[in-house]
């Protein structure tokens, strides 16, 4: 399914994936956690909000794409059915024509089928195909956008991009992202791509990347202050990763 957008969104998936882990917890600071809160959605006035007893975090929100079980497709927000919107699907327009530019096919078709496997559950499915849009997003729309994916009725899904957020995100830091590297590596499909994909939206940060003659690729990311952290791993016949080491300049 989509391999496209699943291969653009890898690209960016630690980055945005990052983010979304310190979106999260600024939510939970400014309103608790999500069993003592809830989130409001018009999208006819593009209003998003996290709200509780305590607080409210608020946004400007575009609808991106709306995810189905039955039949199992994704559906983009500039699709005609989903017009009625109005404002809040214009943004989405983007996302065709970036596809058109890039010949990227499933970016151009306004509903397109996902694979769903018997054997995983569809939830998680539906989960990981609003995760693979969120990432995607930031190549089409760039780092100012944040991602919210939430089930809606019938076990559907949309995926929502949020601007102007009313209180302030916590940047990315080089040890936030060593503390969390070791599970998301083990959680992509290339490595390599997805380090070089996060480095390049870190504006003064760097990468170095070798493989020695026993076949562990290195990498060593830099951050905008000149420090840095290394990464080695390997995998074995079958393209399995078998080690992963990390140390910390």
């Amino acid at each position: 399914m989509h391999t496209g957008i699943r291969r653009m969104g890898q690209r960016n998936c630690i980055y945005s994936a990052l983010r979304q882990e310190l979106m999260d917890t600024m939510f939970q600071d400014k309103v608790g956690s999500y069993d003592s809160s809830r989130y409001e959605v018009d999208l006819n006035k593009q209003y998003f909000a996290m709200v509780s007893d305590t607080g409210k975090v608020t946004a400007k929100a575009h609808l991106l794409a709306s995810i189905a079980v039955e039949p199992p497709t994704l559906m983009w927000g500039y699709a005609d059915d989903l017009a009625q919107f109005g404002k809040a699907v214009e943004l989405a327009h983007k996302v065709r024509e970036y596809g058109l530019e890039h010949k990227e096919n499933d970016l151009v078709s306004p509903e397109v089928e996902y694979t769903f496997p018997s054997d995983i559950d569809q939830q998680l499915v539906i989960a990981s195909v609003a995760h693979d849009i969120g990432f995607a997003a930031i190549t089409i729309f760039g780092t100012d956008y944040y991602y919210y994916s939430s089930p809606i009725r019938g076990g559907r899904r949309v995926v929502l991009l949020l601007e102007n957020i009313s209180e302030p995100v916590p940047p990315i830091t080089l040890d936030y992202f060593y503390s969390r590297l070791p599970r998301y590596l083990q959680q992509v499909d290339d490595i390599a791509w997805s380090l070089e994909g996060f480095v390049e939206l870190m504006p003064g940060w760097s990468i170095e990347m070798n493989d020695d003659d026993n076949g562990v690729h290195h990498a060593r990311v830099t951050d905008d202050t000149g420090t840095s952290i290394r990464v080695s791993y390997q995998f074995d016949e079958y393209e399995r990763l078998k080690r992963l080491e990390f140390n910390h300049d």
